[in-house]
């Protein structure tokens, strides 16, 4: 059931191919079906998470998710920071992009912080981890980059038990 999950990787791959062609075409109601389609992805990824009953295998399913992800936060953040400075020198409507840009940065981001921190509460009721690691993971989780590292070590955790 946790392989369910393994479509958060490519989502947002799957999210930007559909807005690319859909950008001839800004119907509002296109729109509308996409934040439908991704609210109830952010539905299932919490059900499942929370019935998993292997989290050994959800930890590394969020893991390989994580890495997947890698490319498309690179290209997401080149193409947020050529749109804000373009927009910049367009009497400086680029500040307007700015919130649009952080709410889809969130949105995906969400796919994977989800899932990483029911593993994490996991390892902690199960007393597999002290109380300031459990608080470590779970801040930590909320960072980028250090969410990758923190990943591979609640996997490691898992792995361990």
């Amino acid at each position: 059931m946790e392989k369910i999950l393994l479509i958060n990787g490519i989502s947002p791959y799957m999210y930007f191919l559909v807005i690319w062609l859909m950008r001839d075409n800004t119907e509002i109601q296109g729109l509308k079906v996409f934040v439908v389609i991704f609210l109830i992805q952010l539905f299932v990824t919490l059900v499942l998470s929370i019935i998993s009953r292997d989290k050994a295998k959800l930890s590394k399913i969020k893991m390989i998710n994580k890495f997947v992800q890698i490319p498309y936060y690179i290209l997401f953040f080149a193409f947020a920071v050529a749109g804000v400075v373009f927009g910049m020198s367009l009497m400086g409507i680029g500040i307007l992009f700015i919130p649009v840009f952080i709410a889809i940065d969130f949105g995906v981001f969400l796919t994977t912080l989800i899932s990483e921190e029911i593993c994490t509460i996991k390892l902690k009721t199960e007393g597999r981890i002290s109380t300031g690691r459990f608080i470590l993971y779970l801040i930590g989780n909320a960072f980028y980059v250090v969410d990758i590292v923190l990943s591979v070590l609640i996997h490691k955790e898992y792995r361990r038990g």
